[in-house]
């Protein structure tokens, strides 16, 4: 059990650094994708909704940190995240790709939207914001573009064997 940690320590630490270093300042009609949500998202569907809960919790807990407002908003809404779709993918059969891909574009769009929700209901206004639904689409069709590599480091950070590949 401690090898996993380690490894998912080692991709939670890589994933904030190319956030901060690189993603933050990518623009795409000026929404920066978030890679955070991704691997949220990602250990849900490769380690069960427990491991979702978790990693979401912590990359949440990091993202809160880069971001002005209530601290613990992204950890709630990334943790929630985690969990639903890792409840979602153990009750699907996942033997095509697109099914994953899908999963993290649903994912993505439900981990932005309930940001704004959340953040709504702490007084930021979020779901008012006329570029919502841009960012929604943006976040989503980026992580689903770019899922696949970041499913293969969660698996190998669940090392996870044959039976749960996503191949």
């Amino acid at each position: 059990m401690r090898g996993v940690g380690v490894r998912w320590a080692a991709l939670l630490g890589t994933a904030f650094v190319l956030q901060v270093a690189f993603l933050g300042d990518l623009r795409i009609f000026g929404v920066h994708p978030d890679l955070m949500l991704l691997v949220a998202v990602a250990a849900g569907l490769i380690g069960g909704p427990s491991r979702g809960a978790t990693v979401g919790f912590v990359v949440g807990l990091l993202v809160d940190l880069l971001l002005p407002g209530r601290l613990g908003t992204s950890a709630l809404a990334y943790s929630l995240v985690g969990f639903g779709i890792g409840v979602a993918g153990e009750s699907l059969m996942r033997s095509a790709r697109w099914i994953l891909v899908g999963l993290v574009m649903a994912g993505s769009a439900a981990g932005v939207v309930l940001y704004a929700g959340l953040a709504h209901l702490l007084g930021a206004g979020s779901l008012g914001d006329p570029r919502l639904l841009q960012i929604v689409v943006i976040v989503a069709v980026f992580n689903g573009l770019v899922c696949l590599p970041v499913l293969y480091l969660a698996q190998w950070a669940e090392d996870a064997g044959p039976a749960t590949s996503y191949r």
